[in-house]
C-alpha cells in the first residue's frame, strides 16, 4: 500500500472542494485520476505531495499515518515529487535546475553529473543540458521538469495534466517517459488527467472524481457519444452503431457535442426473455456475448450494438444465471448515466 485514505475532506472558503471516504492507492503501480475541471484532482494531488493540510480525515503514507507539522512533512516531500500542469523552471541552465534538488538533498559534486546526465537522457532532452531553461517551448519544459523530477530518485512521481498544452510528438514522449520511469525504475506514479484513453494506455487504476468525490463508477461502460439534440427536456445521445441514449437536459454540463457517456454495471438491470423490463427512458435489447467473475460479482456483457458490462451478483446470478447468445434486455436508470 503507498497511500490509505480515510474520511479525507478539504474544505476552501466554507465550500467542501474534496470529500473521500476511502481510497487505496497501490505502491509500484501507475494510478490516474480522471474528471472534469474542478472534480478535485489538483487538490488530491498537492495533499498526496504533503503540500497541502487536509480540513479533516487520514492520510496514511506506507501504512503510517501522516502528522501534517513541518518537521514531520519535510521528510516526506524528499520521497514524493509533483510535476504542476504549467511547471516554472528556474532561471538559468537545463544543468542549473536539475542540480537544484540534488543540492538541497545534499548530494555530492561528483555524483550530481551523472545524475543530470542520467535524468536528461531519460527524457531525450540530453542535447539541452546547457540551454538557458527560459527559451525552451512548451513541451521541452515539461519534459525538463520531469527530468527535474526524476533525478532525485523518487519514491512516487504525481503529476498533474502532464500531456496538456503540448503538440503530439511531445504528448507521446511523455507517456513514455512515465511508462519508463514506472517499468524500469519502479517508481509509483499518479497522474491527472482528462483524457479517458491515456488512462486507459498507463494506468493499472483510474479514480474517478465528481465533485470531489470518487465515483462509483468504474472503468467499465466508458462510451464516446455525439449529441443530437433534445427532444422533450432530454438530451438525444448517439454512440457507436447509432445506439442512443437519452439523459435529461440538467445532467448535460457543456455545449459541446462530442461528449463520453459513464454507464455505472451496478445499477444496470438485466431483463431476460418473458420478464417484464422496468419502466425506464433507455432500453435497450442486446446479447450475452461474455460471463466473467470475480470479486463477489459477476460481470457480464451484452452487445447491444455497443458493449456494455454489468454486474450481477452472485445470489441473482445463482437464482438464474444469463447464458452465452441469450437475449436479454438493459433497463438503464437515469442514476446509472454520468455524461461529461
Amino acid at each position: 500500500m503507498l497511500y490509505k485514505i480515510k474520511k479525507l475532506t478539504r474544505e476552501h472558503q466554507g465550500r467542501i472542494i474534496l470529500n473521500i471516504p476511502e481510497l487505496v492507492i497501490s505502491a509500484g503501480k501507475i494510478t490516474s485520476l480522471i474528471g472534469p475541471n474542478g472534480a478535485g484532482k489538483t487538490t488530491l494531488l498537492h495533499l498526496l505531495a504533503f503540500l497541502d493540510t487536509p480540513s479533516s480525515g487520514e492520510i496514511s503514507f506506507g501504512s503510517r499515518p501522516v502528522r501534517f507539522v513541518e518537521k514531520e512533512l519535510h521528510p516526506l516531500r524528499q520521497r514524493v515529487v509533483l510535476v504542476d500542469q504549467y511547471p516554472i523552471l528556474f532561471t538559468g541552465s537545463v544543468y542549473k535546475n536539475l542540480e537544484f534538488g540534488l543540492k538541497v538533498r545534499k548530494i555530492e559534486k561528483k555524483r550530481r553529473s551523472h545524475l543530470i546526465e542520467e535524468a536528461l537522457e531519460m527524457v531525450g532532452m540530453q542535447d539541452f543540458i546547457h540551454a538557458e531553461a527560459h527559451k525552451l517551448s512548451g513541451g521541452e519544459t515539461k519534459r525538463v521538469a520531469l527530468a527535474r523530477a526524476l533525478v532525485v530518485k523518487p519514491e512516487v512521481l504525481l503529476c498533474d495534466e502532464p500531456t496538456a498544452n503540448v503538440d503530439s510528438e511531445n504528448q507521446e514522449i511523455i507517456q513514455s517517459i512515465l511508462e519508463r520511469a514506472n517499468g524500469r525504475e519502479k517508481i509509483s506514479i499518479i497522474f491527472a488527467t482528462h483524457s479517458l484513453s491515456q488512462a486507459q494506455r498507463l494506468a493499472d487504476k483510474t479514480v474517478i472524481l465528481k465533485d470531489g468525490r470518487p465515483s462509483d463508477l468504474s472503468r467499465e461502460n466508458v462510451l464516446p457519444a455525439t449529441i443530437l439534440g433534445q427532444n422533450e427536456g432530454r438530451i438525444i445521445c448517439r454512440l457507436h452503431n447509432d445506439v442512443r441514449i437519452t439523459v435529461p437536459v440538467a445532467y448535460y454540463p457543456a455545449r459541446t457535442s462530442a461528449v463520453r457517456l459513464f454507464l455505472n454495471p451496478a445499477k444496470i438491470i438485466l431483463t431476460r426473455n418473458g420478464e417484464q423490463a422496468l419502466s425506464h427512458e433507455n432500453l435497450l435489447p442486446g446479447k450475452v456475448v461474455k460471463i466473467v467473475g470475480g470479486n463477489g460479482q459477476i460481470k457480464t456483457t451484452v452487445d447491444t450494438g455497443v458493449p456494455v458490462d454489468i454486474f450481477i451478483s452472485l445470489p441473482e446470478y445463482a437464482r438464474r444465471p444469463p447464458l452465452i447468445g441469450e437475449g436479454v434486455l438493459l433497463s438503464i436508470p437515469d442514476e446509472a448515466i454520468t455524461i461529461e
